[in-house]
């Protein structure tokens, strides 16, 4: 119960704090204390554009299945054993590689990343392209916001100093209204920069959160000892995998033709540069050889950009 409580408090906390700086910033500092200014009808522009589009993926991460298992899923006959015991006694469902059972959805999740309190929702291969995009969106509106009620804060100070030489008024509202805001934005632009860094990083090096926790537990305890990651193919690879072949999309929340995620979420094209960590699974065809150059190129097009939806559930339904 106090999960739930917590959940709705940070949704309407992020969407509040969205509006009160968008207002504040707008109405205080560029309508009623920059009267006129050759920025003013550029900056007001750019900084509702940054705002919409915030908006707009947020509610695209917050809506957007981050991806469910299909019923029909299920492991191959030549799959290895530890594949086929990786088996969700709550959901009842053979869970695909990268997969995860999250305990606040209570469902399992394709490439699961994390859960997230601020959305209500989890991160996962179908929106963590809108996740990424949200975090980006609110770094340049934060950007914006601050420089915005920064130069508000300074004319407002002007203000408050012609009043103790009685020789001005002090809106004293408005003042703590554009600290409280200018506060937020900064207090935004620090954290949200540092975590998109950690979360571009992941995805361009095609891990997710629950994949680099494993691997630092995993060094802790002396099972792994090389960073050897299978699912890096190339930064450019890795980033069509999240956000799709169109370079339109990789901007804007939208679901077009080519800005899908790349593939299906359940089997995954492999780096095999490292023979002796090679899968022998439906997926583990050699596409990149470790050394920078393109290798079998059609072969990742066959598997990825065209996906392979119908030869998996084709095979699968001839194997159960």
């Amino acid at each position: 119960m106090i999960k739930k409580y917590l959940n709705k408090f940070f949704i309407y906390f992020i969407c509040f704090s969205i509006v009160f700086v968008y207002i504040v910033n707008v109405k205080v500092v560029w309508i009623d204390l920059i009267e006129s200014s050759i920025y003013r009808i550029p900056y007001l522009l750019l900084f509702t554009i940054l705002t919409t589009l915030l908006g707009w993926s947020l509610f695209k991460t917050m809506f957007t299945d981050p991806g469910r298992v299909p019923q029909n899923w299920g492991f191959f006959l030549n799959d290895p054993e530890q594949k086929k015991r990786k088996f969700c006694l709550i959901c009842h469902i053979f869970k695909p590689e990268r997969c995860h059972h999250c305990s606040a959805c209570n469902r399992c999740v394709l490439n699961m990343d994390h859960h997230c309190p601020w959305i209500n929702n989890c991160v996962g291969f179908q929106n963590r392209k809108f996740f990424m995009q949200m975090l980006f969106y609110v770094i340049l509106d934060s950007y914006c916001a601050v420089i915005g009620l920064g130069y508000g804060l300074y004319i407002e100070f002007e203000n408050i100093m012609l009043y103790f030489n009685s020789e001005g008024d002090l809106h004293f509202i408005d003042a703590l209204l554009l600290l409280c805001a200018f506060g937020i934005s900064c207090l935004a632009s620090c954290l949200i920069t540092m975590f998109f860094k950690f979360h571009l990083e992941l995805v361009l090096s095609n891990r997710t959160t629950i994949e680099n926790l494993e691997k630092k537990r995993n060094e802790e305890t002396g099972q792994q000892n090389d960073d050897f990651n299978q699912y890096d193919l190339k930064p450019y690879y890795n980033w069509v995998q999240v956000f799709g072949m169109s370079k339109l999309s990789w901007f804007l929340p939208i679901q077009m033709e080519g800005g899908r995620p790349v593939g299906d979420g359940i089997l995954w094209p492999k780096n095999h540069h490292n023979d002796s960590l090679l899968l022998k699974d439906h997926a583990s065809n050699p596409i990149y050889n470790g050394k920078g150059d393109n290798f079998q190129m059609q072969q990742y097009n066959n598997q990825l950009f065209h996906s392979n939806n119908q030869q998996f559930r084709s095979s699968s339904t001839q194997h159960q």
